[in-house]
């Protein structure tokens, strides 16, 4: 962010090859959370474009992958494909980089939350908190648990006090950056369990050797 003209200065950073969001597995999140924690004192905040398909599993993964965030990390992406003339990715990103720099128009806005953020269509939400609901409408994604950070009108209106602590306001002698946590294990099942359910079932489950939890 340029202080003096109270304007938006960006770099982009792009994958090779570019993925679908229905491909991306834990490597692909460990990716993004490396380059967020060592660029992380560079920039005022981040923005991180891909599919709706496995934005919010990305989200969360992150929030939990990122150690001593100080930024804002906003996830977004469109129901409708930025080479469509009535895509909502336009405002979408345009919307996510004010968040991420702090900026409104030309007025220093409130501090955004330094979490992992997913914002879309009119919300900012908590990433470890969203789902994509809805696969046909504009208002894909929403927190059913918790209520949006921010919502975006005419005007903003943000509901901060619901944010995280800012590790800005920890002493330097306790803080000792942002890091990733990249190493992250897959061979996890999750189980949901329904009234009938049989036993029979996960006790199978338990016997394979190569399993490391469940999650019931």
């Amino acid at each position: 962010r340029d202080a003096k003209m109270a304007r938006i200065q960006y770099e982009v950073i792009e994958y090779e090859p570019l993925l679908d969001s229905a491909d991306m597995c834990p490597g692909d999140w460990s990716t993004i959370a490396k380059d967020v924690a060592t660029h992380h004192d560079n920039y005022d905040g981040f923005v991180v474009i891909l599919g709706t398909d496995t934005m919010a599993y990305c989200a969360s993964a992150l929030s939990f992958m990122l150690e001593g965030l100080s930024k804002p990390v906003i996830l977004t992406g469109s129901m409708v494909p930025f080479c469509e003339a009535h895509s909502d990715a336009r405002r979408n990103l345009i919307l996510s980089l004010i968040f991420a720099a702090g900026l409104v128009g030309h007025v220093r806005y409130h501090h955004t939350p330094p979490e992992v953020l997913i914002f879309f269509h009119d919300r900012l939400l908590r990433g470890s908190r969203a789902s994509k609901m809805d696969a046909l409408g504009l208002a894909a994604f929403d927190s059913p648990n918790f209520p949006p950070l921010a919502t975006v009108g005419v005007s903003i209106r943000d509901n901060f006090e619901k944010a995280m602590s800012d590790t800005h306001h920890i002493s330097s002698h306790y803080y000792n950056g942002c890091s990733a946590m990249l190493k992250m294990e897959t061979r996890i099942v999750v189980v949901r369990v329904v009234p009938g359910f049989h036993d029979a079932a996960l006790a199978a489950c338990f016997a394979s050797p190569s399993l490391k939890a469940v999650v019931i």
